[in-house]
C-alpha cells in the first residue's frame, strides 16, 4: 500500500540526501545523478498520500504502487552497492584526500585502474536508468489523477512522541458483564458433578475479548483451589507435538528428550495421573487438537477434568462436545466509552473527558463495542490534543468507510494503523514475521538492518528502535506478556496479526512453504520466515527465480542448502539456528548487503575469512555456538558493527584491532588475552586497552579477565557515558598470592560509569570487593544501579554496602563461600529520602536472593558496632521476594526482617535453622523445603500460602491467621505429621471458606486419610482437601469437598 511506499521512498530520500556528499559517493563521480534521483522523489513523495487514499478501491492505483515500490528497493540495492565499493577504495587508500572539485582518475592513479573505471561506468548507468524510470513513472500521475499534497510531514520519520500515554500496562476491564460472565462460569466448572471430564466453551467474534474472559476465569481464586494443575495454552499457534510438551511443563512434568505424539501422550496422562486438571485451550480453530490429540490421554489420566476452550466458530464449540457455550456480548456504549476513557485519559483531565464525551460517544459507537478496537482507537487518541477539532478529525477519518479489507477486520484497527508515522508503520508489519512471541532484543536488530530506524545525532539507532518499541505498546498494538516484568517480550492479537499480514501480504510471508499459496503473491517478495519442522526445507522455484529477498529467517532447527542462501545477494537479514548449520561457505562474504546475521546456538566450528567484506554488517550474534573457537582477524574490517555478541561460545580469543570497530554498542563474549587453535599456534589476542576507542558500548560482557594487565587505565570503562549492562567474568579455579593481588588492581580500573543499571560480577578471587564498591563510593560509582548479581565472589568474607544503592530493585548474591556474618556493614547508612525521614536502606528492593553460602552462619541488621545508627534505618520498605537456599550453616532470620515489608520468603537447604516466627508482614507465600532442623513456625499473621517438604523435625505451626492454603510433601512417612493435625485442630473453629489443604504423601500416609480413619475426623472439617501419591502407578489420590458435599477416592477403604 502507498503507507508502505511511503516509508520505503522517506527511507531512501533520506539516505540519498546524506550520502551525495559522503566520499565513498565522490570517488565513484555519480553525485550528479544522485542528486537528480532525489529531486524527482521528492516530487513523487507528495503524491503518495492521495495514491494511499485511493489505492484500497483503485486498481491501476496499487499496481503504480507495486511498481514504484519495486524501484525503491532497486535504487535501495544499487545505493548500498555504490556506498560498499567507494568504502572498499577509501580502505585501500586511507591517505588521499578529495573535494568535489578534484578530478578523481588525475589525483589517484588507483581509481584509474580498469576494474574501477568499468565498476565507475556500470554504476553510472544504472542510477541514470534509475532515474530514467523513475521520470516514466512520476509521469503516469496524470493519468491516474494523482494530486500532490503539501504536507510536511509526507517524509517525517522522527521518533512517535506521546505526552499523554503511559508505558504501564493497564487492567481493561469495564462494566458488569465480565465480572458476571466470570462468576457463572467459574460456578459451573467447580460444581460437584460424577461427570469426569467436561468442556465449556466461550465464543465470539475477534477482539471481542473472549481471552480476557477466559485470563479471568484461569485466574480466580476458585479455580486455583479446586484443581491441583493448571494448563493455559494457545492451540492456533502450536503444532501438535509443542502443545502436548506445553501443557505437560504446565502440569510441572518433563518429557525429557520424547518427540513423538505417542509417547508425549502417555506422559501427560501419568503426570495428571489421579488430579483435578483445569485447562485452557486459547483460539481454537478446529475440534481435531481436542478430540484426536488431547481427550483420551487427558480423560484416562486425571480424576477430574475441566476444558475451557475459547473460539470465534460455535460449531467448533458444539463439536468439541461443550456442556455449556457462552457467547460474549459486545460491549454497550457506556462501557465501550468507559474503556475509552480508561486508555486515554487515565483518570486525569475530567473536565476535558466530560466536554469530548458527545465525540467520544460517536467514535466508540463506531467501533462496534469491540474492545479491542476500542484500545487501538484509544491508541490515537492519546497521541492528539485534548481538543473538539483533534477528536472531530479522527471521528470523520474516511477511513471507517474503507472497503477493500477483510470483512472480519474492525476500521478502527486500520485507522490506528493509518495514525502511525512512517517508521512505526514498517515496524508495525514487520512484526507478523514473528511466529509467535515478540522479542524485543530481535526485533530492534531486524528493524535497523532493515533500515527502519533513522539514525540521530548524539543517539544510539537501537535506542530509537526501543522507543518504536514501546510506542507500538502504548498504542495496543501489541501487548506485553506479564511473565516479563520489563515488557521485553509481547504478543499480538490475532486480528492485528491479519491486519498486518494483509497489509504486507504482497511482500512479507510467515509460515510453513508447503501450505503457502505464493501464486498469490502480486509483486516480488522480500521477507520470509519459514516454520518447517523438517529437518531440510526448500525454497519454492517462485522465490529461487525472483531472488529479492531481503531477509530470510530460519529459527527452527532446519537445514537449507547453503549455496540457495549465497544465491540470495540482496540479503540484508539472515538468521539460521540450530546445529544443522555447521558450515558456511567462503560465498558467504558475496552478501554484501547483509547487515544482520545470526547464527545463534549453530554447530559452526570457524567463519569463513571472506567475512571482511561484509562491510554493511551491524549485527553478528553467535552466542551458544559450543563448537566455535576463533574468529577469522578479517572481523576487524566490519566497519559498521553494531553488535557482536559471543556470550556461551567457546572463542578463546579476541583478534586484535576489534578496537578499530568504534560503532559497536554491544560486545558480549569479549575474552582477554591470546588464543590457541587445534594445531597449538597462538594468536595474537586483545587486553582490556582494547575497548579504550569504543565509546558507544551500551552492553559489555568481558570474559577471563585473570588474564588482564595491571595499569589498564581507570578510564577504561569510566568514560562510556552509555555503558548501562556490564558483566565481568573470571574463569581462573585456582590462584597464588600474586594473582590475587593482580585481580584486585585490575578490578579496581574497571570503575564503571554513574549511568550504569545493571552488573554481575562472577568468579572474582579477590579478598576484597573493588575500591568503587566500598563503602565510600559505592552510592556514587553505582547510584543508578538497578540490577546486581555476585555470583562465585569466593574469597571476600564481607559483602558491600549495598543498602546505600538508590535505585537498586533485584540483587543475587551466589556462591559468596567466604561469608561467615553479614551484619550492619551490609545496609550501609542507607538512603536520605529527604529531610525530616529516616534513612532507608534498600529503599526500592524487591527481591533478595542468598544462595549457596555455604559458611554463612548470622545474619543481623541491627549489628552491634552500629546499633544506633542501624536501629533507625528503614529497611527493605519495598521487598517482595527474599530467597535464602543452600545456606547450611545460617541459624535464625534476622530480627529487624519483622520491620520490613515481604510478600514471598523462599527457604530451601537451610539446615541449621530452627525457627520462622514473629514477621507480621510477610502477606503472600512461606515455601519451606528440605530445611533439616526447621521445628517451628509462628505468628505469621498475613501470610497466605505455605508449602512444606522435607521439614521431619517440623513440631509446631501456628497462629497463621490468614492462611487459605497449605501444601505438604512427604515421601517418607506412613501417617500425616502430628504438627499438621493439632495446626488443623486449632483451625476448625476458624477456617477461611476458601482453605485448601494440599498432600503429596505415601500410600500409607494416604490410607489413614480416609473415611473412618483417626484423621478423618480432623480433615472433614477441612474445606477442601487434595490428597495423592507420586511415586505409586497408578496414582493413588483422594478428592474432599466440604461444601456442598464431595467425596473420592480410588483406594479401597
Amino acid at each position: 500500500m502507498a503507507m508502505i511506499v511511503d516509508a520505503i521512498a522517506g527511507k531512501l530520500l533520506e539516505r540519498v540526501t546524506g550520502l551525495v556528499e559522503e566520499k565513498a559517493i565522490m570517488v565513484l563521480g555519480v553525485k550528479d545523478e544522485l542528486q537528480k534521483l532525489q529531486r524527482t522523489m521528492k516530487r513523487i513523495g507528495l503524491l503518495l498520500k492521495d495514491a494511499e487514499k485511493k489505492s484500497i478501491e483503485d486498481e491501476s492505483i496499487k499496481g503504480w504502487i507495486a511498481e514504484l515500490k519495486d524501484f525503491m528497493y532497486d535504487a535501495d540495492d544499487i545505493i548500498d552497492r555504490c556506498m560498499h565499493e567507494g568504502t572498499k577504495i577509501l580502505q585501500d587508500e586511507p591517505d588521499h584526500e578529495l573535494s568535489a572539485s578534484q578530478t578523481v582518475c588525475c589525483k589517484l592513479p588507483l581509481f584509474c585502474s580498469v576494474q574501477s573505471l568499468q565498476f565507475r561506468h556500470a554504476i553510472a548507468n544504472d542510477i541514470k536508468s534509475l532515474n530514467d524510470k523513475l521520470e516514466e513513472i512520476y509521469k503516469a500521475k496524470d493519468l491516474l489523477q494523482l494530486l500532490p499534497t503539501r504536507s510536511q510531514e509526507v517524509y517525517s520519520t522522527s521518533r512517535a512522541t506521546d505526552r499523554h500515554s503511559s508505558s504501564l500496562v493497564e487492567s481493561d476491564v469495564v462494566g458488569l458483564e465480565i465480572r458476571d460472565a466470570t462468576r457463572r462460569l467459574v460456578n459451573s466448572l467447580t460444581s460437584v458433578d460424577e461427570q469426569k471430564c467436561r468442556v465449556f466453551s466461550i465464543i465470539g467474534m475477534g477482539g471481542i475479548g473472549k481471552t480476557t474472559l477466559a485470563q479471568f476465569i484461569y485466574n480466580d481464586p476458585e479455580i486455583k483451589n479446586n484443581f491441583l494443575l493448571h494448563s493455559w495454552s494457545c492451540v492456533s499457534k502450536l503444532s501438535e507435538p509443542e502443545l502436548l510438551k506445553e501443557i505437560i511443563r504446565n502440569c510441572n512434568g518433563h518429557y525429557g528428550e520424547s518427540t513423538t505424539i505417542t509417547e508425549l501422550q502417555n506422559i501427560l496422562r501419568d503426570k495428571i495421573n489421579g488430579k483435578h486438571l483445569f485447562i485452557v485451550l486459547d483460539d481454537v480453530w478446529d475440534s481435531n487438537k481436542w478430540v484426536d490429540l488431547l481427550r483420551n490421554p487427558v480423560e484416562s489420566g486425571a480424576t477430574k477434568v475441566r476444558v475451557l476452550i475459547t473460539t470465534r466458530d460455535e460449531n467448533v464449540a458444539r463439536k468439541l462436545g461443550s456442556v455449556q457455550i457462552h457467547n460474549v456480548n459486545k460491549l454497550s456504549t457506556d462501557s465501550s466509552w468507559e474503556l475509552l476513557c480508561k486508555k486515554v485519559f487515565a483518570g486525569r483531565n475530567l473536565e476535558d473527558m466530560q466536554s469530548l464525551r458527545d465525540i467520544g460517544m460517536q467514535i466508540v459507537e463506531k467501533c462496534d463495542g469491540l474492545p479491542l478496537a476500542i484500545k487501538t482507537i484509544a491508541g490515537v487518541l492519546i497521541t492528539k490534543d485534548y481538543s473538539r477539532k483533534e477528536w472531530k478529525r479522527v471521528l470523520e477519518n474516511s477511513a471507517w468507510n474503507t472497503s477493500g479489507l477483510p470483512e472480519e477486520l474492525q476500521r478502527a484497527l486500520y485507522i490506528s494503523y493509518e495514525a502511525l508515522s512512517s517508521p512505526l508503520r514498517r515496524c508495525f508489519l514487520h512484526c507478523s514475521l514473528c511466529p509467535v512471541d515478540i522479542d524485543s532484543d530481535f526485533v530492534v536488530r531486524e528493524w535497523i538492518a532493515e533500515g527502519y530506524i533513522k539514525e540521530e545525532k548524539n543517539e544510539l539507532m537501537e535506542d530509537i528502535a526501543e522507543d518504536y518499541y514501546k510506542e507500538l505498546i502504548k498504542r495496543s498494538l501489541i501487548q506485553p506478556k506479564p511473565v516479563f516484568a520489563d515488557e521485553s517480550v509481547c504478543t499480538m492479537h490475532d486480528s492485528l496479526r491479519t491486519l498486518a499480514q494483509v497489509l504486507g501480504q504482497d511482500e512479507n510471508l510467515c509460515g510453513d512453504l508447503q501450505e503457502a499459496d505464493l501464486n498469490s503473491t502480486t509483486t516480488k517478495l522480500r521477507r520470509l520466515l519459514i516454520s518447517s519442522t523438517k529437518d531440510v526445507v526448500s525454497l519454492p522455484q517462485i522465490i529461487l527465480n525472483q531472488k529479492c529477498l531481503r531477509t530470510l529467517l530460519i529459527p527452527a532447527p532446519s537445514r537449507l542448502e547453503m549455496d540457495v542462501i549465497t544465491s540470495f545477494s540482496l540479503l540484508r537479514v539472515l538468521r539460521l539456528h540450530g546445529v544443522m548449520i555447521n558450515h558456511l561457505p567462503n560465498e558467504i562474504g558475496d552478501l554484501v548487503h547483509l547487515r544482520l546475521l545470526d547464527l545463534d546456538s549453530t554447530a559452526l566450528q570457524e567463519l569463513p575469512d571472506s567475512f571482511g567484506r561484509l562491510t554493511n554488517l551491524q549485527f553478528l550474534t553467535l552466542s551458544h555456538c559450543k563448537v566455535m573457537q576463533t574468529l577469522p582477524k578479517s572481523i576487524t574490517k566490519l566497519c559498521n558493527l553494531r553488535c557482536l555478541d559471543l556470550k556461551g561460545s567457546y572463542v578463546n580469543h579476541m583478534p586484535k584491532g576489534i578496537g578499530k570497530l568504534e560503532k559497536l554498542n554491544d560486545l558480549e563474549g569479549f575474552v582477554i588475552g591470546n588464543g590457541v587453535d587445534e594445531d597449538g599456534r597462538v594468536h595474537e589476542g586483545c587486553n582490556l586497552g582494547e575497548l579504550q576507542s569504543l565509546h558507544n558500548l551500551k552492553v559489555l560482557q568481558i570474559q577471563e579477565l585473570e588474564r588482564a594487565e595491571e595499569d589498564v587505565g581507570a578510564s577504561v570503562l569510566s568514560s562510556k557515558k552509555r555503558l548501562e549492562f556490564l558483566r565481568l567474568y573470571c574463569t581462573l579455579k585456582t590462584y597464588t598470592e600474586q594473582e590475587i593481588n593482580r585481580i584486585e588492581q585490575v578490578f579496581d580500573e574497571l570503575c564503571p560509569p554513574s549511568c550504569l543499571e545493571k552488573l554481575i560480577i562472577n568468579g572474582y578471587f579477590g579478598a576484597r570487593y573493588p575500591m568503587w564498591m566500598s563503602t565510600r563510593s559505592v552510592h556514587n560509582c553505582l547510584v543508578d544501579l538497578i540490577f546486581l548479581m555476585l555470583s562465585n565472589c569466593k574469597s571476600c568474607p564481607t559483602l558491600p554496602s549495598l543498602g546505600q544503592l538508590p535505585h537498586l530493585k533485584y540483587l543475587k548474591i551466589d556462591g559468596a563461600t567466604a561469608v561467615v556474618s553479614i551484619g550492619a556493614e551490609f545496609l550501609g547508612s542507607g538512603v536520605k529520602l529527604g529531610s525530616g525521614k529516616p534513612p532507608t536502606a534498600f529503599p526500592k528492593l524487591e527481591e533478595l536472593h542468598l544462595w549457596n553460602m555455604y559458611n554463612w552462619e548470622e545474619w543481623s541488621l541491627d549489628g552491634e558496632e552500629n546499633e544506633v545508627e542501624s536501629s533507625r534505618l528503614l529497611i527493605f520498605p519495598r521487598l517482595q521476594r527474599l530467597s535464602l537456599q543452600d545456606c547450611p550453616k545460617l541459624k535464625a532470620l534476622p530480627r529487624g526482617l519483622s520491620h520490613a515489608h515481604i510478600q514471598r520468603l523462599y527457604i530451601n537447604d537451610v539446615y541449621s535453622m530452627e525457627t520462622v516466627e514473629d514477621i507480621p508482614t510477610l502477606s503472600e507465600k512461606l515455601n519451606l523445603y528440605s530445611n533439616q532442623y526447621l521445628s517451628r513456625v509462628s505468628n505469621l499473621p498475613a501470610v497466605k500460602k505455605l508449602f512444606v517438604y522435607n521439614c521431619p523435625e517440623l513440631e509446631c505451626v501456628e497462629k497463621l491467621d490468614s492462611l487459605q492454603s497449605l501444601e505438604l510433601c512427604d515421601g517418607e512417612s506412613n501417617s500425616l505429621p502430628e504438627w499438621l493435625i493439632n495446626f488443623l485442630q486449632e483451625k476448625q473453629q476458624s477456617f477461611d471458606d476458601q482453605f485448601h489443604l494440599h498432600l503429596r504423601i505415601t500410600v500409607q500416609a494416604l490410607k489413614g486419610c480416609l473415611r473412618g480413619s483417626p484423621a478423618w475426623s480432623v480433615l472433614e472439617q477441612v474445606p477442601r482437601v487434595t490428597a495423592y501419591t507420586e511415586m505409586e502407578n497408578p496414582i493413588m489420590y483422594l478428592n474432599y469437598t466440604k461444601e456442598p458435599p464431595f467425596y473420592s477416592t480410588n483406594l479401597e477403604e
